[in-house]
């Protein structure tokens, strides 16, 4: 994913941060985003450790949702702390450095322009932050044009503040990672396993971290990790099993196509579900048809919103068994159909059933 000169990749920025709080060179404010939050989770855990150090537990303060306010915060910041050398106070998920989509993600009652003037007042605050305090921003989203975000910002450039985009790794990264999570148990993973294993889990860290752990637990007393234990214990999510679908009728194997999907609807997937995620997965696979051959699959996975090897691994071989112009008919065949089964004029199911139905039979009935 390509990035601006002045901005650090993720792992660049982890290595600083942990030389910042091995070296104990503490800022007075901390803001970590970005979509994994299992890199928000383990980064705010180590700076709460790292900062409260063996000071009481009295001094460390968490407020979570859009409910708090900027004089809570300013009141608790300028206490001093008792006993010991700094005041932690941990913000999450108070969605003050988004606010236009805060009322719909944080919990809380406020409206995005309450918590938007809230955000303004603090912003006022942040270069009033005493040495004695520290302020742990986590939120899963930060819009850099607002105010808070830019005295946050402002604050690293003086070296007072740091800023962690906990984003997704690079797939060699990505990979690495998930490898070492079964290597600590003492089991071994081949590439191709392990590639498998991340095709049923996605990029999601916290999901790989959760189905690592089912996995582990399952092969307890053996050495390697294999194929057959990853399809006996890890939950394929339900755009993977639409993507297979989709293969499927790729390769003109209706029975295939039909199979998966019985088994979504007995997994009580909404019929009208079913019916966007293929809209999405035909729409995916037409931009990326359209930009093959005209950029790098880094810079097409960039575009679209997915890794690397997704795109290049899972969608491009795909793309072998589709010209344009069946994606395009695809595509307006489910949103008539998604159109025509919320209004009601025809059967959801029966609507998913068709698609699936005409477009396996392309070219061979």
């Amino acid at each position: 994913m390509a990035a601006k000169a002045t901005k650090p990749d993720f792992a660049s920025a982890q290595r600083k941060l942990n030389e910042e709080l091995k070296s104990g060179d503490y800022r007075r404010v901390y803001l970590l985003s970005g979509e994994q939050a299992y890199l928000r989770l383990q980064n705010k855990e180590k700076l709460v450790k790292a900062l409260m150090g063996d000071g009481d537990a009295m001094n460390l303060s968490r407020y979570s949702g859009s409910d708090v306010t900027a004089r809570e915060i300013t009141e608790m910041a300028m206490t001093l702390p008792f006993f010991a050398d700094r005041r932690v106070i941990v913000l999450e998920n108070t969605g003050l450095l988004n606010p236009k989509s805060a009322s719909k993600t944080a919990k809380g009652t406020r409206t995005s322009a309450a918590i938007a003037a809230e955000a303004e007042k603090l912003a006022d605050f942040i270069p009033e932050i005493p040495e004695s305090t520290a302020l742990i921003f986590v939120e899963e989203s930060a819009d850099k044009r607002g105010r808070l975000y830019k005295a946050i910002d402002k604050c690293r450039k003086d070296n007072t503040g740091e800023i962690l985009e906990c984003t997704t790794p690079e797939e060699a990264d990505l990979r690495a990672w998930a490898g070492g999570l079964f290597r600590k148990s003492g089991l071994a993973v081949s590439g191709r396993t392990l590639a498998v294993f991340l095709d049923y889990t996605g990029d999601d860290m916290m999901g790989i971290a959760s189905e690592a752990e089912k996995l582990c637990c399952y092969c307890l007393g053996k050495k390697e990790i294999t194929e057959k234990e990853i399809r006996e214990v890890c939950s394929p999510r339900i755009k993977d099993r639409i993507f297979e679908m989709i293969e499927a009728i790729a390769m003109r194997d209706r029975k295939k196509a039909l199979s998966v999907y019985m088994e979504l609807y007995a997994l009580r997937t909404p019929p009208q579900v079913i019916i966007t995620l293929m809209r999405r997965q035909f729409s995916q696979l037409l931009k990326i048809k359209e930009m093959s051959g005209k950029m790098a699959d880094s810079e097409i996975a960039k575009k679209i919103g997915l890794p690397p090897y997704i795109v290049s691994k899972k969608y491009k071989p795909a793309l072998r068994f589709y010209s344009t112009d069946e994606l395009m008919e695809a595509l307006e065949e489910c949103a008539e159909a998604d159109y025509e089964s919320k209004s009601g004029r025809m059967d959801a199911d029966f609507a998913a059933q068709m698609i699936i139905v005409r477009h396996s039979a392309r070219g061979g009935e």
